[in-house]
């Protein structure tokens, strides 16, 4: 049999708050063509020469805050670390933390995984951390670690996980982060679950290939509510962190809490079904600004639920996802 090895890949985050490592992190991310889809070279000339320069210090300042919100580290690669020593002790396999955007080449993930298991008779098992499938987040992920190359010649085999976001596993889980932190018999409360937006030009191309990302996070949202036993009126699909220019998935988070306080709302719960671990959009946009933008617009309180890493038995979910994997192999 096959040593296997497992990858946790999502997108990562810069090494630093420091405006060279935000500068280097956001060239190699928006560089991406399943990021920004234009032709190669209007990619780069726009990213390296518009992009990148006018976005470092203005991201470069975000990160800062979120270090200070996260006691001086950045949150995602620390839980993300967490998370795979859990798994590595649950499955008794190798298990590396691979950020898509982390300044390493193909060839050196390759050599990582030589070092850990050596090179004959080796499969790698794949797990990108986005419980809902676009070509801009497990797409470019299974793109660039699909069949890594091998030190000493020819490529690793690799085992993918597909969409799981309606696995029952991580619904329970998601609703038990939900009803630790509110009472879900409490019918004064609204329910938001904000997903990471993307293009439009995305959302057709995925559909064209097979894939629907906008469906994809109705499901889980519903199975959310009939896990939750909440009213639908009560439930609110939006979608944040849209930039630049085009249309971008909506309603907007923003639209949304300013809607709802206009009409009288005054108790919310927000949470992002679409990240694993939390991060700079989750601590900043959905913590920290989504609650100082409802509360301004006459909201009285917001209440932001962790994502799923924090969960006691995270690490059990993920373990049970390598178990489908290996199912595939």
């Amino acid at each position: 049999m096959a040593q296997q090895i497992i990858l946790l890949t999502n997108t990562g985050s810069p090494r630093t708050a420091n405006e060279e490592d935000v500068r280097s992190y956001l060239r190699e991310f928006l560089t991406d063509g399943d990021i920004i889809s234009v032709p190669y070279l209007m990619r780069q000339l726009l990213v390296r020469g518009i992009i990148v320069p006018r976005r470092t210090h203005f991201s470069s300042e975000r990160y800062r805050r979120l270090l200070a919100l996260s006691g001086g580290v950045m949150p995602l690669p620390v839980e993300m670390q967490r998370l795979a020593e859990q798994v590595a002790q649950l499955t008794q396999l190798p298990t590396l933390y691979t950020p898509r955007y982390a300044q390493t080449s193909r060839a050196e993930w390759g050599e990582r995984i030589a070092q850990l298991v050596g090179t004959d008779d080796v499969e790698v098992l794949l797990l990108p951390l986005f419980p809902q499938y676009t070509r801009s987040n497990a797409g470019s992920a299974i793109t660039y670690f699909s069949d890594l190359p091998k030190p000493t010649g020819g490529q690793y085999k690799t085992t993918v996980l597909t969409p799981w976001g309606t696995d029952s596993r991580y619904i329970d889980q998601l609703v038990d982060l939900i009803q630790r932190r509110v009472d879900t018999s409490d019918d004064s409360y609204h329910y938001i679950a904000s997903y990471h937006s993307i293009p439009e030009a995305h959302q057709k191309y995925d559909q064209t290939h097979g894939w629907d990302y906008y469906a994809q996070c109705v499901a889980t949202l519903q199975a959310v509510t009939r896990r939750l036993g909440v009213p639908e009126e009560r439930v609110h699909l939006t979608f944040h962190s849209a930039m630049g220019h085009g249309r971008w998935l909506e309603p907007t988070l923003v639209s949304v809490l300013q809607e709802l306080a206009a009409q009288g709302v005054r108790r919310a719960v927000l949470f992002s079904p679409s990240f694993v671990a939390d991060c700079l959009e989750t601590k900043l946009d959905l913590d920290l600004e989504a609650r100082e933008l409802f509360l301004a617009a006459g909201g009285e309180e917001l209440i932001y639920v962790p994502c799923l890493s924090t969960h006691p038995d995270s690490g059990a979910l993920i373990a049970s996802l390598v178990e489908r994997v290996q199912r595939q192999c």
